[in-house]
């Protein structure tokens, strides 16, 4: 079946919204996303059918290293396996290499989820990478610590010496994103490095759905000292849980986060094609 793939409007939201929870149950957060989506760089994608009944979606953010992340792919379940995915991962990819001129597309799911990742193979996505998540309910407070804000250069210099320890990427919301000046320089920007006077230092917050939970994006230094900084700061804005997803190549991570009380939640993949 043809599908006529545009870019969304602001108005859509009911639509779209009704899509992601026809497609997903309980597990949203397009809605709460929306004003985010369209207030940064990248597009939202609608697949019409004949009828010009919208009956899949799909979200493609630009991040600050000019790759882009293809995310929130739904589609209803009235209309899979039709073609209305692939009509959405082509103009995804068109925008992608011909709008933006971005150096890569990635996507995430889970390592059992043959069809979405064979899907994301057969429009190039082949590079693979391996992810573990871990979450921690936030139940006590934790010791005081003298974390302070850290500006770009700052985070840039503490960040970017740890990028082989993990793994080349870094994740925030579920997006993966490479550690390189521009992610880790936007990050900062946006407020979410902290450093102590001891050359410790955190990444943590949020893509977007503030409130719901935290997103610890990197440590270093004391691991300890880090952790215990980020339970406050959850318990500082009334957030009930942590979340941490990093390469499975970062042992270390691993180790200090089961330390702490954190419980294995998943595993995900991502794929990539470099363009």
């Amino acid at each position: 079946m043809k599908y006529d793939v545009r870019i969304a409007k602001f108005e859509d939201l009911d639509t779209v919204s009704a899509i992601e929870k026809a497609t997903m149950g309980n597990y949203t957060y397009v809605d709460t996303a929306w004003n985010y989506f369209f207030n940064t760089k990248g597009d939202f994608l609608c697949a019409c059918n004949r009828d010009d009944k919208m009956v899949a979606i799909a979200h493609l953010a630009v991040l600050p290293d000019n790759s882009c992340w293809f995310e929130a792919l739904r589609v209803h379940p009235d209309h899979q396996n039709r073609g209305a995915g692939k009509a959405l991962y082509e103009k995804a990819l068109d925008l992608a290499q011909n709008k933006y001129h971005c150096t890569a597309m990635s996507m995430y799911t889970g390592p059992r989820n043959v069809r979405s990742s064979g899907l994301a193979a057969r429009y190039g996505l082949n590079n693979v990478y391996n992810y573990k998540e871990y979450t921690l309910k936030v139940t006590a407070e934790g010791h005081k610590s003298d974390y302070h804000y850290a500006d770009w250069r700052t985070a840039c210099k503490l960040a970017l010496p740890l990028k082989e320890e993990y793994g080349d990427f870094i994740s925030i919301n579920r997006t993966m994103c490479r550690i390189n000046r521009d992610n880790i320089a936007a990050l900062a920007d946006k407020r979410l490095f902290y450093e102590d006077s001891n050359g410790s230092f955190i990444c943590i917050g949020n893509r977007f759905q503030h409130g719901n939970k935290l997103f610890l994006v990197m440590l270093g230094g004391d691991y300890e000292k880090g952790l215990e900084f980020a339970v406050n700061l959850a318990n500082a804005h009334n957030i009930p849980e942590i979340t941490c997803t990093f390469t499975s190549v970062n042992e270390k991570l691993e180790k200090a986060l089961q330390k702490y009380g954190f419980t294995f939640v998943a595993d995900i993949i991502t794929r990539e094609r470099i363009f």
